[in-house]
């Protein structure tokens, strides 16, 4: 891709778990507290999960049912479930709350505001809102994040 092609593709945005690390925070704690009801109840226990492995005689991708604990990895257990639950976003919660919610329940891809913005508009009429959520708004306050981990995307080149 050239850096021609690079510049006219949106900015994208992430919770950037290393951001925790750096910070003394724990990812999986504060995702956790966005799980519904039925998947807090589930914590702490026990589930088996389909891992993929190298198998080393083949040097294929195999997979195996490994005992892991219930919400090791919080955002496939809120991609799942909780974002499908009502009210996991709401017109009520602050934005970066709700944006950091969308992130979540799409798996933390990296996503362009445009994006962000149609999410939200799934959970609550955007035109209902003073500043509408344009991307603007959006991005500044996602730039100037402290809580959440919200941060640019920016590719690693491959050499």
């Amino acid at each position: 891709m050239s850096t021609e092609e690079q510049e006219q593709e949106p900015q994208k945005y992430f919770i950037d778990l290393l951001w925790y690390d750096r910070h003394d925070r724990s990812f999986r704690v504060v995702a956790e507290k966005r799980f519904c009801p039925s998947c807090q109840s589930k914590i702490g226990t026990e589930v088996q999960e389909r891992l993929p492995t190298i198998d080393p005689k083949t040097g294929k991708v195999v997979y195996e049912m490994r005992a892991v604990p219930f919400g090791s990895n919080p955002t496939a257990v809120i991609r799942s479930c909780c974002s499908k639950e009502r009210g996991f976003i709401t017109a009520e919660m602050p934005i970066l709350e709700a944006v950091f919610r969308v992130f979540l329940m799409n798996g933390n891809q990296p996503t362009d505001l445009g994006r962000v913005r149609e999410d939200l508009a799934q959970w609550f009429p955007l035109t209902s809102r003073a500043h509408n959520y344009s991307t603007d708004l959006l991005r500044r306050l996602i730039e100037a994040d402290h809580q959440y981990g919200l941060r640019e995307f920016k590719p690693q080149a491959i050499e």
